[in-house]
């Protein structure tokens, strides 16, 4: 098995991607290896499509129409809950924490991990706009050696860290495109899932709407850390915020 990331300036200010396939769903290694990058979208709301008012409905819409070769779903709270339930039957301990999380924001961040721990694709807000293909997003003589696309919110660029972020660099998670059973998606799962399970334990309630909460426990700060984790163990050295800094064009670490 071997590691690739890739960091590129497209999505925000910059892009990540990183190549590595593990065993983490049942049956799942033939599997994934023949999938790679498989075309499909994912978006989270509380109701079906026909609830989106008309902005996120064109929002929508634009990652449809300038996709047309990738399938398109769209989870409600419902429906989410028997993704996971079916995807994840195998591990009881996920099903349980998703179950017990009722904060919404908490419940759609572990959504989308789930969702591309589960079955890779795109996942994205729904309050996005696709302005380019996603067929586009990567390299040409990439194609077939990324396997996880994230792209860089903040970079502080060796600067002072602004007050409301406490990371040098913070990575985006609301747009990431993965293949399924990647190994960064099956740590920021493993450390969610463990955050949760003990906080749903020990504490009398889960904080709800606690933005500091959030973004430590399954937002972008975890996020990030977790990634870099990820990489610094796959590839046997430390992965710093240095080196998805100051991007100015696609960068693979391998």
């Amino acid at each position: 098995m071997h590691t690739r990331l890739l960091i590129l300036a497209s999505i925000a200010v910059g892009c990540l991607y990183l190549f590595y396939y593990q065993e983490f769903l049942n049956k799942s290694k033939e599997r994934t290896a023949a999938l790679g990058l498989p075309r499909k979208i994912w978006q989270t709301w509380e109701t079906p499509p026909h609830g989106l008012n008309e902005e996120l409905m064109r929002l929508s819409k634009s990652w449809i129409d300038l996709n047309p070769d990738h399938r398109y779903e769209l989870l409600t709270n419902g429906s989410s809950v028997t993704y996971v339930r079916e995807r994840f039957n195998h591990r009881q301990d996920i099903v349980d924490v998703f179950e017990r999380t009722t904060d919404r924001i908490l419940r759609a961040d572990l959504t989308r991990y789930l969702t591309l721990l589960g079955d890779g694709g795109v996942y994205t807000d729904i309050d996005t706009d696709c302005s380019k293909p996603i067929q586009e997003w990567i390299p040409d003589q990439l194609h077939d050696k990324v396997g996880l696309v994230l792209g860089v919110e903040y970079d502080s660029q060796g600067g002072e860290i602004r007050k409301d972020f406490n990371l040098p660099v913070q990575l985006c998670q609301w747009t990431i495109m993965a293949a399924p059973g990647h190994h960064v998606l099956q740590t920021v799962v493993e450390t969610v899932v463990s955050k949760l399970s003990t906080d749903q334990v020990n504490l009398e309630s889960i904080p709800s709407h606690d933005l500091q909460y959030v973004l430590e426990t399954t937002g972008p700060r975890m996020f990030t850390v977790a990634v870099l984790e990820s990489l610094t163990s796959q590839l046997g050295r430390t992965v710093t915020y240095e080196e998805i800094s100051n991007l100015t064009a696609p960068k693979l670490i391998a």
